[in-house]
């Protein structure tokens, strides 16, 4: 059960993220995210894009490959990497209403909690 509800939330949050900010904007927060390694505007729509689609993708082998390891320690490092790349460049952006601090953390306990739970079965 809780590995359900890990592995649910997980992809629910993987693929929204990959769509709603930035396939469907892309936002204008995802944009001077990504401005702020240099990019011009069409480059960090492209970024945007790729992310989205990097991030969908992790959602969807979340929900595929449920039962393995890999999907969960992707989600992880991918999140832990993120968290760093915001931390060190763009630290506004963990003190906005809904911030980058709040949504990773979440996806970090909810991959470790699955982890775990892969373990034990």
């Amino acid at each position: 059960m809780t590995l359900s509800l890990c592995r649910f939330a997980l992809a629910f949050i993987w693929i929204y993220q990959g769509i709603v900010p930035k396939w469907l904007g892309p936002h204008d927060d995802e944009l001077a995210i990504n401005q702020v390694l240099g990019a011009s505007h069409e480059q960090a729509v492209w970024i945007a894009y790729g992310g989205g689609a990097l991030e969908v993708g992790l959602g969807l082998a979340i929900l595929v490959w449920w039962r393995r390891r890999w999907p969960y320690q992707l989600s992880a490092l991918g999140i832990g990497l993120l968290s760093v790349f915001v931390l060190w460049l763009a630290p506004q952006f963990l003190l906005a209403a809904f911030n980058a601090a709040t949504v990773n953390a979440a996806i970090l306990a909810l991959s470790m909690i699955a982890l775990v739970e892969l373990r034990r079965s």
